[in-house]
């Protein structure tokens, strides 16, 4: 469903089984509450005030709730009294989107959730990130989530982790054609050098997001 806060998509499993989907925003708190219930909610291009609202509510830390409208923030994971926040990137390669080559360039998109203890709220900035293989992910493995949360948050940073497995797989392919191209006399060198630094480009952006994310975690009252 839409509504003024951008796209709102919600779900709840009683006892690991699908009980609903796209129930009213309003009742996420109520399905919270119970303990045979696991939640998820997902909003896409929230305002910041519903995301002020919402934290009111499930009692989420003030400066979670910045992090996750702030541009820029850096992977990581937070630790507070009532609930864990992680924001993470995942990466896809897209092409035709490179108006000097023509070729495929890299594009990350950030997730952030909210981690509670009977359900989880992921909140992105735009469709970049498709939350539907998550979603298949978690029917795939419907026999986990009977264990709870953590069977979420698996299911959300599975789906990241193979975005960055297939897109350095896809630069490793582009790295090995260059390679081709630099023993081919006919390959026309400006091409090369086009094609060259943005693969390199390419690298240093996935390799800072990798390091950006790899000890970034804090534990907050």
């Amino acid at each position: 469903m839409t509504d003024e806060s951008g796209s709102v998509r919600t779900r709840v499993w009683r006892s690991g089984t699908l009980e609903a989907e796209n129930f009213p925003f309003e009742q996420l708190s109520d399905y919270l509450g119970q303990d045979d219930c696991l939640v998820w909610a997902d909003i896409c291009d929230p305002h910041e005030q519903h995301l002020r609202d919402l934290a009111e509510e499930l009692n989420l830390h003030p400066a979670a709730v910045e992090d996750a409208v702030e541009h820029g923030e850096r992977a990581k994971a937070t630790r507070y009294a009532t609930h864990t926040f992680i924001t993470a990137y995942s990466t896809t390669m897209v092409d035709g989107t490179d108006a000097s080559t023509g070729n495929s360039v890299l594009r990350v998109n950030r997730v952030s959730a909210f981690i509670l203890q009977r359900g989880m709220v992921t909140v992105r900035h735009g469709d970049g990130f498709d939350m539907d293989q998550v979603v298949q992910r978690w029917d795939d493995n419907a026999d986990l989530l009977k264990y709870g949360v953590g069977a979420l948050v698996h299911g959300l940073l599975d789906v990241i982790v193979d975005s960055h497995f297939a897109t350095v797989q896809l630069l490793d392919d582009s790295i090995e054609a260059l390679e081709d191209h630099l023993f081919d006399d006919t390959s026309p060198s400006r091409e090369i050098q086009r094609q060259t630094y943005r693969v390199r480009r390419d690298l240093v952006e996935l390799r800072r997001r990798q390091d950006a994310g790899s000890a970034n975690e804090r534990t907050m009252v």
